[in-house]
């Protein structure tokens, strides 16, 4: 077996309610909750290869931060209430 490391890119939407779109932004860049899963997550992910008879192993997934430059926004709703 051999280890391999691929760069993908992951598209998520992010949905802010904030005052204006510069705040929303700026809580983007800063904050998201976009991270790794947890080894669980991972494990339940390999498990369910291995029922399909795929023999590889997902050992670790890491992301980054978004920067400003990468953040489109995609619609605007207006006057909601918070959740």
């Amino acid at each position: 077996m051999q280890d391999y490391e691929f760069e993908v890119t992951i598209v998520a939407v992010v949905r802010v309610w904030a005052e204006n779109e510069s705040l929303a932004r700026d809580i983007v860049a800063s904050s998201a909750p976009l991270s790794s899963p947890s080894a669980d997550v991972i494990r339940l992910a390999n498990e369910g290869e291995f029922l399909l008879g795929k023999q590889a192993t997902i050992v670790a997934i890491d992301f980054d931060k978004p920067d400003q430059d990468s953040i489109k926004l995609v619609g605007v709703e207006r006057q909601h209430e918070p959740r």
